[in-house]
């Protein structure tokens, strides 16, 4: 029993070592099935007539949490003020960010990513909602046309979001946004070690101007006062 547990897992480890090589040893299906997501993804992106705000956040918060109630607050209130809400589908700060959306009467749409199992969520919160196997191209569509990007506290994906976003935009790859991080007591202790390490200490952020891309709110008219509404 012992060695049909090993040899099991063995293959499970082989399996996940050849996704990599799914894309690359049949290229053009790869290329194909990306255009056609971001074709996808443009077309949907190009059919909203009001101005896009993307939420970004953990996803394991439950409905009861601060931030699932502030978020769902905020979402319905920019979509009252003619914002569209544009999440990633998922539950938590998604789930709470679309369902203040959809009780604002806006747009409500749902980038969502096929790979990420444990994000689907059944409630009818969306009212255009797109599926996506590759997560570069579900990124690309959730900040390529958003006036604003608001970040709530989140984990090793929202970081990750966070920094992708930040370096395009400091090295002019994309249009400058504002990039609203949500609860200044969260997000100050990362953000000091910032001020403090790689830019005053170690030289490697040149520009101080850099950290002014990101703005640090605690509630609604601080958002507002950087939307300018």
């Amino acid at each position: 029993m012992g060695k049909i547990l090993i040899v099991s897992k063995l293959i499970y480890f082989m399996s996940k070592l050849n996704k990599n090589k799914e894309y690359f040893s049949n290229a053009n299906v790869t290329v194909d099935r990306v255009k056609n997501e971001i074709n996808s993804g443009l077309d949907l992106l190009n059919k909203i007539d009001r101005e896009i705000v993307t939420f970004f956040g953990a996803h394991k918060l439950n409905r009861n949490h601060k931030y699932y109630k502030h978020c769902k607050s905020l979402a319905r209130e920019l979509g009252r003020r003619d914002f569209a809400v544009l999440t990633g589908g998922g539950p938590g700060i998604m789930h709470a960010a679309n369902s203040g959306a959809m009780e604002s009467g806006t747009d409500s749409l749902g980038i969502k990513a096929d790979l990420l199992k444990g994000e689907y969520v059944k409630d009818k919160i969306f009212s255009h909602e797109l599926s996506f196997h590759f997560l570069f191209v579900r990124r690309f569509i959730m900040a390529i046309k958003s006036e604003a990007l608001i970040f709530y506290p989140g984990g090793y994906g929202t970081l990750n979001e966070l920094f992708e976003y930040l370096v395009l935009m400091q090295t002019g790859i994309v249009d400058e946004v504002p990039i609203v991080c949500i609860n200044k007591k969260y997000w100050e202790g990362l953000f000091d070690w910032l001020k403090d390490h790689p830019l005053r200490e170690d030289f490697l952020i040149h520009d101080k101007e850099d950290l002014k891309l990101l703005h640090f709110v605690d509630n609604f008219e601080e958002v507002v006062n950087i939307l300018g509404r």
